[in-house]
Formats: C-alpha cells, sequence, structure tokens
C-alpha cells in the first residue's frame, strides 16, 4: 500500500456554543513541515495540534484552525454587548460628524471592535477545548489519510504499469545481443583486413583482445542487477508494515536508472539503444511519481 503526500482533510468539534473546524492541505515535500494558523486566543493549543499532526511523517501541510460562533436562543443581550456598542456608536459617530466623513458604515465598524461579541469560549474550561480540538484535529487527520490512501492506489498501479514496462524491454534486449556480438566480431575482421600484409598479427593474441574487448561490452550483469532493483522496489512498494517508503524507492530508481544507462552506454547497438531509450522515460515517470508518495 502507498499513500500519496498530497491530500485535503476536515474535522470539526462543538465545545458549549463554538464550533471548532480544523482544514489540512497536505503537499509533497522532503520532510514534515506543518504551518498552523489558528486564532490568538488558541495559541496557547498549537503545541498539542502539532504532537497530534506528527503522525503525518512528511510533506508540507497547510492547518487552519477556525471558530464558529452558534445562534443563541434568548434576547440580544445574551450575544452582543449593547452598552459597549454604544459607547462605539457616540464616539464613532461624533467622529464621522467631525471629519465629514460619507457613505461610513458605522454599525459595520462596530461589529468588528474588539468584545462586541460574547466569547462563549471564555466559559468553557480550557481543557474541555483543548478536548474539542484534540476531536476536530483527528478527524480531520482520518480524512486526510483516507485521501491519501486512495491516492496512492493509482500510484501504485502507475507504477507498477511503469515497472511491467521496464521489464518488458529489457527483455527484448536479449534478441538483439547475439547479432551485436556478431557485428563487432564482423567489424575488427573488415579493419584487419583492411591493415594487409603491413602488419604481422599474432593471432593468438589478437583473438584474447578481441574475447576481453567484448566482454567488456557485456550486458547480462546490468540486466541481471536491474531486475533485482525492479522486484526489490516491488516488494517494498507491497509491504504494509512499511508506512513512509518514497525516499527509500527514490533510492532503489535511482539504482535502475544507473543499470540502464550503463546497459545504453556499452550498448553499441541501435536497437538496444531505442529500448534503453524507452526505459529511460519509464524509469524518470517513476521518479516524478516516487516524489509525491509518503
Amino acid at each position: 500500500m502507498l499513500y500519496s503526500m498530497t491530500g485535503f482533510g476536515s474535522g470539526e468539534a462543538k465545545c458549549g456554543n463554538v464550533v471548532y473546524k480544523i482544514e489540512l492541505r497536505a503537499l509533497n515535500g522532503k520532510n514534515l513541515d506543518v504551518n498552523i494558523k489558528l486564532p490568538n486566543k488558541l495559541r496557547a493549543y498549537e503545541g498539542n495540534l502539532r504532537s497530534i499532526l506528527n503522525e503525518l511523517q512528511r510533506g508540507k501541510v497547510d492547518v487552519q484552525v477556525t471558530e464558529e460562533h452558534l445562534a443563541q436562543t434568548g434576547s440580544l443581550e445574551g450575544i452582543l454587548n449593547i452598552p459597549l456598542m454604544q459607547q462605539y456608536y457616540q464616539q464613532l459617530s461624533q467622529f464621522v460628524q467631525k471629519n465629514q466623513i460619507q457613505g461610513s458604515d458605522i454599525l459595520r465598524a462596530i461589529m468588528m471592535m474588539p468584545e462586541v461579541i460574547h466569547d462563549d469560549s471564555s466559559d468553557v474550561e480550557q481543557e474541555e477545548i483543548e478536548k474539542s480540538l484534540n476531536t476536530a484535529a483527528h478527524a480531520a487527520l482520518k480524512k486526510l489519510t483516507e485521501y491519501r490512501k486512495n491516492e496512492g492506489i493509482s500510484q501504485l498501479n502507475d507504477l507498477a504499469e511503469k515497472l511491467t514496462n521496464i521489464e518488458k524491454n529489457a527483455t527484448h534486449i536479449v534478441q538483439f545481443e547475439s547479432g551485436r556480438i556478431t557485428r563487432l566480431r564482423e567489424k575488427f575482421v573488415k579493419e584487419l583486413k583492411s591493415l594487409g600484409q603491413e602488419i604481422a598479427l599474432d593471432r593468438e593474441r589478437l583473438e584474447m583482445e578481441m574475447i576481453f574487448y567484448i566482454e567488456k561490452l557485456d550486458i547480462n550483469e546490468e540486466k541481471v542487477r536491474l531486475k533485482a532493483h525492479i522486484d526489490y522496489f516491488r516488494e517494498v512498494m507491497n509491504d504494509d508494515s512499511i508506512l513512509s517508503k518514497g525516499k527509500k524507492l527514490g533510492f532503489i530508481s535511482q539504482e535502475m536508472g544507473r543499470e540502464v544507462n550503463t546497459i545504453g552506454s556499452k550498448a553499441n547497438d541501435a536497437d538496444i539503444q531505442k529500448l534503453v531509450v524507452l526505459m529511460k522515460d519509464d524509469i524518470e515517470k517513476i521518479k516524478e511519481q516516487v516524489n509525491n508518495i509518503l
């Protein structure tokens, strides 16, 4: 199972006459980077929220914490600080008249002034507020994890397809290998014949040098290691005991790329080079996908 680093999740919890809402937006990142935005009066609870969100392990996570005051039944005095509003109105009206300000919306300005709306959270124990924030955070975290899991399923299927493509192209190399060696031998013979009788040749020594040169161009070891890397990639990718595996898969894909590059440098054959290009293309796509895996 794979988990994507991108995702969204939200959760909320009620505490007294206030509903706390938490939204999580996650993007890919090498390490865990949590950026929390919350009302100043809730700053005391930031550390506890961070400890909960450490479960995310990797990625850049933006956290938005908001509070919504529910409408209360009864008189407006239970919601609004009427005496304070009257004081604000008198001062603002005098300021508007004195400065001859046109089109001013005094009521809107009053509603934005401090302590106009009764803060129910002040009547609630801090322990209850923390409990509600924790509940909202865990709910948001659960939804984000589920989102990441669903994205990871798509990524896993895509990666599996790319690995199969690389294996198929590596297998196709076999049909061109024997012809490649034959062409190399023919090239050596042709070049030697062009020398005529000008140079005396030690045939035994020449044959040994040809074998040595051809062995240097042998790509069997690279193919074996490439297959081993692909098998290990699949093993890690499907290991449910490992939650965060993006970095490890990234390292394995780099090793796969090295083997394919070596095959390309040794190939000395146009048909094999075409297959190498296809494999490199799939490996680059794998690397792009892996960068977004938890």
